[in-house]
């Protein structure tokens, strides 16, 4: 029994996947390179806080449990708010890579993406010599390896 020619041409088509908030591709990048760079900038600014306040505080000889704990939850706090800043950054550079492996970055050139990288792979055409039985890619006149004409 044949398919019908109207259900047999028939398929599901699905809207391609975008951005999220409509951004750009690289702007996804961009904004993610930044929180990533400004969380490990606070990370570390709450490690040499922690150091030079918690362990200066510590080993001084006017040592404060007020002063000692303010600096050491100082420091937690930076490190929760540099964390937290960082780790939305690297999600953001991930799912620019995501999204140009699945062809929703669009770049300039032909195949940018693995969707147009295996569109792009054709099978060579080859031909076969009468003589030696050489395969010779299909532009050749003449065989690559006995010399006779293909």
């Amino acid at each position: 029994m044949a398919i019908p020619a109207a259900y047999a041409a028939t398929r599901a088509q699905r809207s391609p996947p975008s951005l999220p908030f409509g951004w750009g591709a690289v702007t996804v990048l961009l904004v993610g390179a930044v929180f990533t760079i400004i969380g490990i900038v606070i990370i570390l600014y709450g490690m040499m806080g922690f150091f030079s306040g918690t362990i200066g505080n510590a080993t001084s000889g006017s040592f404060s449990i007020d002063s000692f704990f303010s600096s050491f939850f100082g420091a937690i706090l930076l490190f929760v708010v540099g964390g937290v800043l960082a780790g939305v950054g690297g999600w953001l550079i991930r799912l620019w890579w995501i999204f140009l492996l699945v062809g929703v970055v669009a770049g300039a050139g032909g195949a940018n993406t693995a969707r147009d990288r295996e569109a792009m792979r054709t099978p060579e055409v080859r031909v076969r010599c009468t003589n030696c039985g050489r395969l010779n890619p299909e532009f050749v006149h003449f065989c690559m390896d006995c010399g006779k004409p293909v």
